[in-house]
């Protein structure tokens, strides 16, 4: 969403602000930014499409009317995917072009004319008959890629159903509109953008879906996980998206946006601010540097590396170039394309993760498990499955010659994981040189630091690689034993708890004592009032999203370096997240003031009068 769209949704949204009780929903924050406006309630296609029996003469001409749908469809889908392309890139487009497959697929569109012509069907309702069925036995798979795909046949039905009924969404989107669905998929993001649509709402969805991916990188305020939404919101209602803290809000009183009107305000101008930080140094003022790196997941965000100053690349997730695609079968040679378009294009460092599988990121050689976290994933997965990982180290090793490249091994608990990797990558680099292949030598190689098991003997690990990079948002997990997707305990995940900075120090004193380094590239990195705990620790570097990182340098270069590590000593010594929270304000209050006024900023939407959360 770009400056522009959002002052125009904050200023339609303070003609419409009206009277009516304020109510705030919380849910999962997608993607960043505020929008306002009115909501429009988008119930799927297939809602309300009920049974009628046609008559006999009239069969062939419902089997037509399926027909263009299906046309109607397949050119919908074409537009998409060129509007995808054109904003995102290449790598959007594959779901789309697996939907337009489906609709060419007689197993699905055959059962259809099947039912319009025996059982005398209307076509809307046997287009939803024929879908459910195949639903129906995709959930009830042991396969987690199959069950997946059943969310891409409803999207197919529904986007059948709705040539079938000619509905047209521009026709229902007005100035300032937000969407409040139950359901959402990636099209829908795309076609609301191009529609001027400035933020979405969902009853389902998540941080990792396709959909919070394309409206992050489309920049279009996102919230998911909000329950019976579109019961709460009134068609129409004036409505706040605040998706820097998963908040909607419904009905705001003329308070409420001249708060979120100013908020937005403060952002514009620290936006100018942090532009002119990009060309200075990461360094405190007593001059002590640090490394701000950037964490990436599509290559259409190269661009923002050098555009807010990162230095290198300090996480690239490879694993979201196959989820897009919803497939494992890319090839070394389409992977090296990638690799090396990454490398040529970032003037530092390219830390490049290896596939992460397992956990909340599932491909089709999942299985059910009864805990993922802990079960096959990682390093465990890639040693396992070698048809995964010797095509990504071989696409790797050859881009490695274009520029500055590093790996990172993901989720490695015991010290024979990094052995026999590093014996398999001896092996490809040798067939690699035998191929005729000119690389000089294999690219370094560092662990996540992601299992106590890694954070309290850096020791054993290090003689076997040459850097750490900590991963504090498993590490907090595992830790403190809390799921933070579960709403029952997440609160109470925090990773300034002391035992977590216990595990961070204890990493970076381990590896300073063989030399190497150490990054951190978790949630709590892109947090400004946590960065002078996490500098005190003694970290070589942070790697965030890159909008986050002038606002980091702009922390970064008002402190002491001397500060900041007895505040880390006090910290470690603190009984609780609790203390060291209490800690932390005191110290910013009196070391970095402006960071305690980022903050209050951050908090307007619930500041003062917080009205009733339902």
């Amino acid at each position: 969403m770009s400056a522009s769209s959002n002052d125009a949704a904050s200023s339609s949204a303070a003609e419409i602000a009206e009277a009516g009780p304020e109510r705030v929903l919380e849910g999962i924050s997608l993607s960043p930014g505020i929008a306002m406006g009115r909501a429009l309630l988008y119930a799927r296609a297939s809602d309300g499409v009920e049974h009628e029996v046609i008559n006999e003469a009239a069969i062939e001409q419902e089997v037509a009317l399926f027909e263009e749908a299906l046309e109607r469809a397949d050119r919908d889908l074409q537009r998409i995917i060129a509007i995808s392309r054109e904003k995102l890139g290449d790598d959007s487009t594959a779901i789309f072009e697996a939907q337009r497959m489906m609709l060419h697929d007689e197993e699905l569109v055959t059962p259809v004319r099947r039912r319009i012509r025996e059982k005398r069907q209307n076509a809307g309702y046997a287009v939803k008959a024929v879908m459910q069925q195949h639903r129906h036995r995709l959930e009830a798979s042991d396969d987690e890629y199959l069950r997946e795909r059943a969310s891409d046949l409803a999207d197919i039905q529904d986007r059948i159903i709705r040539q079938l009924r000619r509905g047209k969404m521009s026709a229902e989107v007005g100035e300032a509109t937000i969407v409040v669905a139950e359901n959402l998929g990636a099209a829908d993001v795309i076609r609301f953008n191009n529609r001027g649509v400035l933020g979405c709402v969902s009853e389902h969805g998540g941080a990792t879906s396709h959909v919070a991916l394309i409206a992050r990188a489309l920049e279009m305020p996102a919230l998911a996980g909000l329950p019976d939404v579109t019961e709460h919101v009134p068609d129409q209602a004036p409505v706040v998206v605040d998706g820097h803290r998963g908040r909607l809000i419904i009905n705001p009183t003329p308070e409420t946006v001249d708060r979120y009107r100013e908020q937005q305000a403060r952002h514009r101008r620290r936006r100018k601010e942090h532009q002119e930080l990009v060309s200075l140094p990461a360094e405190t003022k007593d001059g002590h540097r640090i490394q701000l790196m950037a964490n990436i997941e599509f290559r259409e965000e190269l661009e923002l590396v050098e555009q807010y100053g990162a230095e290198g690349i300090g996480l690239l997730r490879t694993e979201m170039l196959f989820l897009m695609r919803r497939t494992i079968s890319l090839s070394e040679q389409m992977q090296y394309e990638m690799y090396r378009t990454i490398v040529e294009a970032v003037p530092g460092v390219s830390t490049i993760r290896l596939l992460d599988l397992g956990g909340d990121k599932m491909l089709p050689l999942a299985h059910r498990e009864h805990n993922p976290f802990l079960g096959w994933r990682g390093m465990r997965v890639l040693l396992d499955r070698p048809e995964l990982l010797r095509p990504q180290l071989r696409a790797l090793l050859r881009a490695s010659t274009h520029g500055s490249l590093q790996l990172l091994l993901p989720m490695v608990t015991h010290r024979d994981e990094v052995v026999r990797f590093n014996d398999v990558m001896q092996e490809v680099y040798a067939e690699l040189q035998a191929d005729g292949h000119a690389i000089e030598e294999v690219p370094p190689v560092g662990v996540m630091v992601e299992v106590p098991a890694v954070a309290l003997r850096p020791d054993v690990f290090a003689p076997h690689v040459d850097f750490f990079s900590v991963g504090t948002n498993d590490l907090t997990q595992y830790v403190l034993a809390i799921d933070r997707g579960n709403d029952l305990v997440a609160n109470r995940y925090d990773a300034l708890h002391p035992a977590v900075l216990e595990l961070i120090q204890r990493t970076v004193q381990g590896a300073h004592e063989h030399g190497l380094s150490v990054s951190l590239c978790g949630e709590i990195g892109s947090e400004p009032h946590a960065l002078p705990i996490l500098l005190g620790l003694g970290l070589d570097a942070i790697s965030a999203s890159p909008t986050y990182l002038p606002p980091l340098k702009r922390v970064l270069r008002t402190i002491h370096y001397a500060n900041a590590e007895a505040l880390a000593r006090e910290a470690l010594c603190a009984a609780d997240a609790t203390e060291v929270h209490a800690l932390n304000d005191e110290w910013l209050r009196v070391h970095a003031p402006k960071t305690m006024d980022m903050r209050a900023e951050n908090r307007l939407s619930s500041d003062a009068s917080e009205p009733s959360t339902s």
